[in-house]
């Protein structure tokens, strides 16, 4: 438990700081601006009539909305792979978990932001909607993976335990 705990918190630390202070800004605004062409092209193929540029979207005439750096779902990346890199499991089955997760999640955030796209063109109270959209949508996906992940990390090392003797 102590080396589990000790990992985390390295990788967390790490992911943060390089998060504020240094690489992953680039990664941010790319995500951002990939969340609004995706989500705006939804709603596009849904008969909306869309703007969006660079991290700007709206439907056509009606107040719309910027994906600012922090809403690109990157920092929930980092905490999301720390726990399953500090956790015990083979590497090849981490990095397909990994991938799985991140993928769900992002997937998650062009559904929020067309959520969110469409609750600012014609619901008021966005600012209630926003703070509490992760607690909502994204912590019970990352919970639920974090769950399957033990939970099959620990079916396959009490297996190979039964197995060995």
């Amino acid at each position: 438990m102590a080396v589990f705990l000790i990992k985390a918190v390295t990788i967390y630390c790490i992911w943060f700081l390089s998060f504020d202070y240094f690489v992953l800004y680039g990664a941010d605004l790319f995500l951002s601006q990939l969340l609004v062409k995706l989500s705006a092209n939804t709603l596009s193929t849904f008969g909306w009539d869309m703007v969006a540029f660079d991290r700007f979207i709206s439907i056509s005439g009606l107040q719309g909305l910027e994906i600012v750096c922090g809403c690109s779902g990157l920092d929930l990346f980092g905490l999301y792979m720390g726990f399953i890199i500090a956790y015990p499991g083979s590497v090849k089955r981490r990095v397909i978990f990994i991938a799985g997760g991140i993928t769900l999640l992002f997937i998650s955030n062009v559904f929020r932001i067309i959520i969110f796209t469409l609750w600012r063109a014609y619901v008021p109270y966005f600012d209630i909607a926003h703070q509490y959209s992760g607690y909502i949508l994204f912590y019970p996906i990352v919970l639920g993976l974090w769950y399957l992940w033990i939970k099959q990390t620990n079916i396959r090392t009490i297996d190979s335990i039964l197995v060995s003797n």
